[in-house]
C-alpha cells in the first residue's frame, strides 16, 4: 500500500481496517513540552543577563582563571537559553502543523510522517526494537514503592514532608529522571536506525514498543 494511500486511511476514522493502530500528535503533551522550554529560554537568557550585567567588565580584570570560570558560566546559561528557544520553537511548529504529524502501524507496514518527511516501512524489515529510558513505575503492592505498609521511618517522612520525600518516593522520581525515553528500531534494509519517537507526543514510547515488536512478530512469522 502506498503511503498516501495509508495516511488518508488513517485520518478517516470510517475507512481504517481492523488492526490499525493510529498515533496522532498529542497536542496537550507538546504544549507541556513547549511551557518546560519556555521556563528554560526565562531562566537561561535571564539568569545570562543578570550575571553578565554583574561580572562584565570586572571578573576579567582579575587574571584569566576568573574569566575562564566566568565564560564557562555565561556559556553555559546562554547554551540553555537559546537551546531551549530552539526547541520551543521547534515545538510550536509542530502544534501548528499537528495534522502532519503521525504514526501509524498496520498488520503488514510501520509510516511515520513528520512533517513533509514520510518514513515506511514493511513490517517484515523490523529488528531491533529498543525503547530507551525509565519503564513507566511498578504499580502493583509487591513493588517497594506501592507497598501497603511503608516502615515507621517511612511514616514519620511522609508526615512532614510527603511521599515525595520518603527514600522509596524519592527512588521513583530518580528513575523517572534517568534518561529521556525514545523509541527506535533498524531497517535490515540498510541496517540504518530509525527513530520512532524520541518524547511522549504520540503516546508511552514502552506501548508504542510493544505494539510494534507484536506486530511486526506477526508479520514475519507469516511471512
Amino acid at each position: 500500500m502506498e503511503s498516501s494511500e495509508i495516511i488518508t486511511r488513517a485520518r478517516t476514522e470510517g475507512e481504517r481496517p481492523p488492526g490499525w493502530v493510529v498515533l496522532p500528535l498529542s497536542r496537550n503533551s507538546v504544549l507541556v513540552g513547549i511551557l518546560g522550554w519556555f521556563t528554560g529560554v526565562v531562566l537561561g537568557l535571564g539568569l545570562f543577563g543578570i550575571m553578565a550585567y554583574s561580572v562584565i567588565p570586572h571578573n576579567y580584570q582579575y587574571g584569566i582563571i576568573a574569566a575562564l570560570i566566568t565564560t564557562l558560566f555565561l556559556g553555559f546559561l546562554l547554551f540553555v537559553g537559546l537551546g531551549s528557544l530552539w526547541a520551543m520553537i521547534v515545538d510550536t511548529r509542530r502544534i501548528l502543523q499537528a495534522d502532519k504529524y503521525l504514526i501509524v502501524i498496520t498488520p503488514d507496514e510501520f509510516l511515520k510522517q513528520e512533517g513533509e518527511k514520510i518514513i515506511h516501512v514493511p513490517l517484515m524489515y523490523v529488528r531491533h526494537v529498543t525503547a530507551r529510558g525509565a519503564p513507566p513505575p511498578d504499580r502493583s503492592t509487591s513493588s517497594p514503592e506501592n507497598r501497603p505498609n511503608p516502615n515507621a521511618r517511612e511514616n514519620v517522612l511522609s508526615l512532614f514532608g510527603g511521599r515525595a520525600f520518603t527514600p522509596s518516593g524519592m527512588g521513583w522520581r530518580m528513575k523517572r529522571m534517568r534518561t529521556p525515553t525514545s523509541l527506535a528500531f533498524v531497517d535490515s534494509r540498510s541496517e540504518h536506525e530509525v527513530i520512532v519517537v524520541d518524547d511522549k507526543s504520540h503516546g508511552d514510547p514502552f506501548m508504542i514498543a510493544a505494539l510494534l515488536k507484536q506486530y511486526a512478530a506477526s508479520a514475519q512469522s507469516i511471512a
